[in-house]
Order: structure tokens, then sequence, then C-alpha cells
């Protein structure tokens, strides 16, 4: 295969491999190493791994038109897939982490856009079962609505004691 796309190829991988190390927040490698063949060289994060892997390229790339060994290519492919793997065993982490207080405002939002939604349903209702049925569901969502904005108040008084 023809040198160039190799590298380019490799490029991409390791371009790949840091987006995933920085979706996982970069974490610190506390447990993970790798083997001494692999890499001479301990670091604590998996970026620096992708760092030396990256200048480790430009190097082959640099000397592309010397003789650059099969095996140069070959062992960086074999580090990318170990770091690959080191990503694929982290633990996966919330991207959308939110507080309380903002669980509680959106719960409340879906709440009222309910009792709204209610109130218009049974000014449509054609019968008085129907009406009935939907009046019991009004109550019970207005219930909820107010034990929501309860916990809202619950927790800001918390907020503001301690």
């Amino acid at each position: 295969m023809n040198q160039k796309v190799v590298i380019s190829q490799l490029r991409q991988l390791l371009k790949y491999l840091s987006q995933q190390v920085e979706l996982a927040g970069n974490p610190r490698l506390k447990q993970i190493s790798f083997d001494r063949q692999l890499f001479k060289e301990q670091y604590p994060t998996l970026d620096k791994y992708i760092y030396f892997c990256v200048n480790t390229l430009n190097k082959i790339e640099e000397n592309e038109q010397k003789s650059t060994s099969q095996w140069q290519i070959e062992h960086l492919l074999t580090q990318c897939q170990a770091i690959q793997k080191v990503i694929f065993t982290l633990p996966k982490h919330k991207k959308n982490t939110f507080t309380q207080q903002e669980e509680l405002a959106g719960y409340e939002r879906r709440l009222l856009k309910m009792v709204a939604d209610l109130d218009v349903q049974i000014a449509q209702a054609s019968s008085f079962r129907e009406q009935q049925q939907l009046l019991s569901t009004l109550d019970i969502t207005r219930q909820r609505l107010h034990r929501c904005q309860m916990a809202q108040k619950d927790y800001a008084w918390k907020k503001i004691v301690s």
C-alpha cells in the first residue's frame, strides 16, 4: 500500500483517538500502564500518549523519502490500537449533568405544559365521562406540579441556609 495513504489514515486515526480522549475528559491513568516495548515512557494521561504517537508519525512522514521501515509504521499502529483499547475501557460520563435545581425547573416546565394541554382537552371533551376522566388527570397533574414547586422552594431554602 502507498505509504502516503497509510500516513494519512494513521493521522485520521490519531485525530479520532484524540477526540475520544477529549470526550472522556482526558482522565488520569492510575492503574493502566502500557508494555515497555510499546511505549518506552509512562505518561499520566492518554493525551500524552497520543501526542507521542503524533510526533512519531511526523518523524515517519519527514523520513518518507528515506527508507522508513515497515516496522515503524506497524509499531505505531500497534500503539494506536493499545490506546484505543484503553479508551473503550474508560467509564462513560454523562454528557449533560444537571443540578437538582435545573432538573426541578425542567420538570416544572413539563408539568405546566401538561396542565395547559389538559385544560384544552377538557374544553374540547365531547362526553361527560371523558371530561370527568380528564378532570381527574388534571387534578393529579396539578398535585404533582404543586409538589414540584414545593421541592424547588425547599431546595432554594436549603441552598440559602447552607
